[in-house]
């Protein structure tokens, strides 16, 4: 579970980084990134991905995991991940997988 102080909670907050973000397409995912002196992470799973719970939750965790392994290596700021309608059909490491390819291809990526 990432930390409270690594979370972006707020619907206000999400929506700075929607407006003001840099973009990342990946087939499952979108990356909205801001530069910020700490590093907070959301995510954004509508029921366009799957309309059960489950589903969602599971995405989520997996997703929530990756950041909190990696959030040492990716640069300080807000980051607001969405799920792409039919991210459901792919398995959970080439999701992984897609978002760590376009933090590195952005320069996000701090190794």
């Amino acid at each position: 579970m990432l930390k409270k102080a690594n979370r972006i909670n707020t619907t206000r907050e999400l929506q700075k980084v929607y407006r003001g973000g840099k973009t990342l397409h990946t087939p499952a995912l979108v990356v909205k990134f801001v530069a910020k002196l700490k590093t907070r992470i959301g995510f954004v799973i509508s029921k366009k991905v799957s309309k059960q719970a489950v589903t969602r939750n599971r995405i989520k965790r997996v997703l929530r995991e990756f950041m909190r392994v990696s959030i040492k290596k990716i640069q300080p700021g807000d980051y607001m991940i969405v799920v792409k309608p039919g991210a459901d059909k792919y398995e959970t490491f080439l999701i992984r997988e897609q978002l760590e390819k376009s933090l590195k291809r952005s320069g996000l990526w701090q190794e």
